[in-house]
């Protein structure tokens, strides 16, 4: 692989070399994060299997140059990594034997044999059996400084190389700098990687993390995921967890960033190719806390797939609306699976579900429904599901919070409790309760933010321009909270700028700072740090007609619909929009978002209609993407109607066509059976006592058919 000067090294190191570059940075690493994570066991095993005859330490120290005191300790191994580079970089540095030796003794970091385990160059120093402070020891310690270049050398051509070897894990801080590379390849070894990569899926985190999850974030989301479960994650690893400050970004943070940012959402399974997605589920608690199921959110690409239980049930998953899948509503949360976990493993998908004791919910945007989430946001509302055991400690520490709306409810699954209504509008309260701590503490814990944003509000407006960059509309005196971005300085403060004013705030991302307390004037408003900030309008109320510049908003269109709103002053082809006068009624429309495969219209008196899926007309199909062209059904509702009642893969639904008072009693007659028996297909699916009438007039008739 060398030339030139590295001829000369001997051939043990260079089978080292060998082997470390097949093992680290083979094909089987291409696209995917590698760590050079070498321990006693791991160079034990590399030993046997390749047939190597001496340790790293032994052929490192065959390399050095311990007696010249004009040339450097490592002068050797530096002339063959110039001479790599000359002859074009192919294949990873010939410093690889050194840099995993470097390892070799980050890993044995400890407090023991009268060191501490924070010293690194004792454990550098014994691994070449050499006397602490004598002469050669200080040589090892000093020439450390170039076994740092070779690290900065290492991680510069991955870095260049486009991931064919590997994604660089390779880091370090301005507290470690030299020993801190290799012990950033200390802290994960080969089986906490696989661990990682099902705590990404779990924290919902999406591949190449495109939200730039920040690595303090990440660190938070860790501890919460393993506090008070094993999750067999190494001790060093664990230890890092412990004992690393939440200030400023560290070895750990910078590491988890690098793999968070390379993960591709796959498991790290060698064996299988790394081709297994992986996601974590999600409990959704439905039907106003009736009713506890499975949720699983869906995957980019992955329309349809199929799980199953170990031995057991398979389930088909299909792709819906709020991107989530369908098909594992036969499936139902038991006591045991909350508190034993859930694993589902298909050929191209793993879903698992880690046991809780406590589990924090929000509602979700799309399926309005509370389902189980990874931060509490301060000043909204959640649920708490609790196990029995967990109850007391709960209950004591939502009161705490100092809220007025909180109920205490039966959970839908035996043993559990739900606390709902569950909210920090407090700042002071809420921090007490989280610096007071506990068990269960962390489920109050807010996300660690690297942007300014916003929250809350009296908002009246969504706003209408695309790409404006207005966060939205809010009455005056109901302005939204700001939620302040994680400090770096060393008084924990951020600076604030709004409307060019600057002012020093506390960086807690735990309390919200409430802008409604400052007086400001109708109009546009700007608010954040230098590196992000919102933009924002306050008004004294709603006013009759357009906002201003609505009519010169539209679609350019030539033979295709553009897909971005744009100004329209030009006189170009334009769809603005339509007017229909007061004495055109449109017709009644309801929309199914998802694929339906059977739909039916119910009156009060008997009567049946089946609703048909519309074609998409032929104007639409020619000039609009295909992606437009979403899953969905249109009825047109005929007045008299009553209920609509329809059919996916997983099961019937059924959905009111009035407010509940205004629907009529049923009047069917005793041989209506064909409306009987469509009505009785979704008897379940509502307990509304309008539906519950139409349920128990379908039951007779269908007595008195079997009668």
């Amino acid at each position: 692989m060398w030339t030139g000067a590295g001829m000369s090294m001997r051939a043990v190191y260079k089978h080292w070399h060998e082997v470390l570059a097949a093992e680290f940075f083979g094909a089987d690493h291409a696209l995917h994060s590698t760590v050079l994570y070498v321990d006693t066991e791991i160079e034990r095993d590399l030993m046997v299997r390749h047939g190597i005859a001496a340790g790293l330490a032994e052929t490192v120290a065959d390399e050095l140059i311990w007696h010249d005191y004009e040339r450097p300790l490592f002068c050797r191994i530096q002339r063959a990594c110039v001479s790599w580079v000359r002859s074009g970089s192919a294949g990873p540095p010939p410093s690889l034997p050194v840099l995993a030796l470097s390892v070799l003794a980050a890993t044995r970091m400890a407090s023991t044999d009268g060191m501490l385990k924070t010293n690194f160059y004792g454990r550098w120093v014994q691994l070449f059996g050499e006397q602490p402070h004598s002469y050669r020891a200080n040589k090892l310690q000093s020439a450390f400084l170039d076994v740092a270049a070779m690290w900065e050398e290492l991680d510069t051509w991955l870095n260049d190389t486009g991931g064919l070897y590997g994604a660089s894990t390779v880091s370090t801080d301005e507290h470690y700098w030299k020993i801190g590379f290799p012990i950033s390849q200390a802290l994960v070894r080969g089986s906490d990687r696989q661990i990682l990569t099902r705590f990404f899926a779990a924290t919902r985190l999406r591949p190449h993390n495109p939200n730039e999850v920040s690595g303090r974030e990440l660190l938070r989301r860790l501890r919460v995921w393993t506090a008070g479960r094993d999750r067999h994650l190494s001790p060093l690893l664990m230890a890092e967890l412990a004992n690393t400050a939440d200030m400023g970004e560290t070895l750990i943070t910078k590491l988890l960033r690098r793999l968070a940012d390379d993960w591709d959402g796959t498991l790290h399974e060698p064996e299988r190719g790394h081709r297994r997605r992986a996601l974590g589920l999600r409990l959704m608690v439905t039907d106003r806390g009736r009713r506890l199921e499975w949720l699983a959110e869906a995957i980019c690409g992955l329309p349809e797939t199929e799980v199953g239980l170990l031995g057991g049930r398979t389930f088909t998953l299909r792709k819906e609306y709020g991107d989530v899948y369908d098909g594992l509503e036969s499936l139902h949360p038991s006591p045991q699976q909350l508190a034993h976990g859930l694993r589902l493993e298909g050929d191209a998908l793993v879903l698992e579900w880690a046991p809780e004791e406590v589990v924090l919910l929000r509602m979700h945007p799309h399926l309005g429904e509370w389902v189980s989430t990874e931060y509490f946001e301060p000043g909204e509302q959640h649920w708490i599901l609790a196990a029995e055991s967990a109850v007391g400690e709960v209950r004591s520490m939502v009161s705490a919070l100092g809220g007025r709306t909180l109920r205490e409810a039966a959970a839908p699954v035996p043993g559990w409790k739900l606390f709902k209504g569950v909210r920090a509008i407090n700042g002071r309260a809420f921090t007490r309760a989280l610096d007071r701590g506990g068990a269960h503490a962390h489920v109050l814990e807010p996300q660690v933010r690297q942007h300014a944003d916003l929250s809350g509000g009296l908002r009246i407006a969504s706003e209408y321009r695309a790409g404006s960059g207005v966060a939205g509309h809010y009455l005056r005196g109901g302005a939204p909270d700001l939620l302040l971005p994680a400090s770096e300085s060393p008084d924990g403060r951020v600076e604030i700028l709004l409307d060019g004013h600057t002012e020093k705030l506390r960086a807690d991302p735990r309390v919200p700072f409430p802008l409604c307390l400052i007086p400001l004037d109708e109009g546009e408003h700007q608010v954040g740090t230098a590196q992000s900030s919102q933009v924002f309008t306050l008004h004294d109320g709603l006013h009759e007609g357009l906002p201003p510049g609505t009519g010169m908003l539209g679609y350019q269109c030539e033979t295709t619909a553009q897909r971005e709103l744009t100004d329209t002053d030009a006189p170009r082809t334009t769809i603005r929009g339509a007017y229909a006068p007061e004495s055109i009624r449109l017709p009644r429309t309801e929309l199914v978002r998802g694929s339906v495969l059977e739909a039916l219209l119910i009156d009060p008196h008997g009567g049946v209609k089946r609703a048909k899926q519309p074609s998409v007309p032929i104007w639409m199909a020619s000039r609009l993407p295909k992606d437009t062209h979403g899953p969905c059904l249109e009825v047109e509702v005929p007045a008299g109607y009553a209920w609509l009642i329809y059919r996916t893969t997983a099961r019937w639904s059924v959905r009111p066509l009035a407010a509940a008072a205004d629907i009529p009693a049923p009047a069917p007659s005793y041989d209506d059976y064909a409306w009987a028996y469509a009505v009785l297909s979704a008897s379940d699916r509502s307990h509304t006592p309008p539906w519950l009438d139409y349920v128990a007039a379908a039951q007779v008739i269908t007595r008195k058919q079997g009668t």
